[in-house]
């Protein structure tokens, strides 16, 4: 009987041991669900991320502040751009110069700090490794591709520049070439007052290079420009070279007498001028066409890029933690990097 009731004892103490060992496999069950719910990289596993973060954190606001420098040279670029178009338009040579002069050398640091600085991103820790999950969390990692985007937004202000510059050289050599041709004729006028025909004549053919040089560039503008009013100016001022060869090379040969091939050469030059431009704002709109076919678009794009640049660094954020990077993998840890910025890069 004894011996009955110690076997039922141990039965009994068996069982509840083994309901114990399910209820603890339960309940480590529930943690290990509990915390897959949770993987690395979220805010609710903070602290399997939260060396990696501090790592990469630092890099990230060396990055952040370069790109707002490079942000504010973008705004300096869009106001040149401006400037060089609005100059253009009003004929002032010497400031459409100036602003491409001073867009070339914003061009040039934008450039320049932008490599640098998409370096030091591509060489930032974890990220794009098949772990990096494990490493940084999500909100990083997100900053980080934000940053790089940041950056992807200058990567055609060259292009638009260029595109800017070469619409602003034609109209500058077009208007060159124009005015150069009027002052041919016009000196060939005044040798005609004088009698010196010969002298006018030559004169005259050297005012007919210009306007060939000026048909040459009109048709390389016209795929990208209107040439309408530029066709039309040539057209008048060539009928008008000769119409007053014409008459020069009549009289040359009458010697003083006035013959019907004088009166009628007289006559043509008399139309010809009368169809002259009577000032010179056909030439502003010449010059403003011109230059509006590239400058307008430039313009246009880098204003873009400025959009888009902003609201890339918007989306990345500002510093949130140092501003010193770590001594390890940071970014002012290189000389070069140091260098190639420059003494006014800043860490805000």
């Amino acid at each position: 009987m004894t011996r009955r009731l110690g076997r039922a004892a141990a039965r009994v103490g068996l069982a509840i041991l083994w309901v114990g060992l399910v209820v603890l496999i339960g309940f480590a069950a529930a943690g290990l669900v509990a915390a897959l719910d949770h993987p690395a990289g979220t805010a609710a596993r903070a602290d399997l991320t939260a060396a990696g973060d501090a790592q990469v954190t630092p890099l990230l606001d060396f990055a952040s502040s370069n790109i707002g420098t490079i942000s504010d040279e973008v705004d300096q670029l869009a106001e040149q751009a401006r400037a060089a178009l609005a100059s253009l338009n009003g004929g002032d040579d010497s400031t459409t110069q100036a602003a491409l002069a001073k867009g070339n050398e914003l061009l040039k640091e934008i450039g320049d700090r932008t490599t640098v600085v998409r370096a030091s991103l591509e060489s930032v820790p974890y990220v794009g490794t098949p772990t990096a999950s494990l490493s940084i969390s999500d909100p990083v990692a997100a900053r980080h591709a934000a940053l790089l985007d940041a950056l992807a937004s200058t990567d055609g202000l060259r292009d638009a520049w260029v595109r800017l510059t070469t619409g602003s050289v034609s109209a500058t050599r077009m208007g060159a070439l124009l005015a150069a041709h009027d002052q041919l004729v016009g000196q060939a006028a005044l040798l005609g007052t004088q009698a010196r025909y010969t002298d006018a004549i030559k004169l005259i053919d050297q005012a007919g290079q210009q306007l060939a040089a000026a048909r040459a560039l009109r048709d390389q503008l016209a795929s990208t420009v209107d040439v309408s009013v530029l066709d039309e100016w040539i057209a008048l001022n060539q009928q008008y070279d000769t119409a007053l060869r014409r008459l020069y090379k009549a009289i040359s040969t009458v010697r003083g007498r006035v013959t019907t091939e004088v009166r009628d050469a007289i006559d043509a030059e008399r139309a010809a001028k009368a169809r002259l431009p009577a000032d010179t704002r056909g030439l502003v709109v010449i010059m403003a066409d011109i230059g509006r076919g590239g400058l307008n678009q430039a313009v246009i794009a880098i204003e873009e890029a400025r959009g888009e640049l902003d609201a890339a660094i918007a989306t990345a954020g500002g510093p949130t933690g140092s501003a010193e990077p770590s001594p390890t993998g940071s970014p002012e840890a290189s000389p070069a990097a140091s260098a190639s910025l420059g003494a006014d890069t800043r860490i805000h």
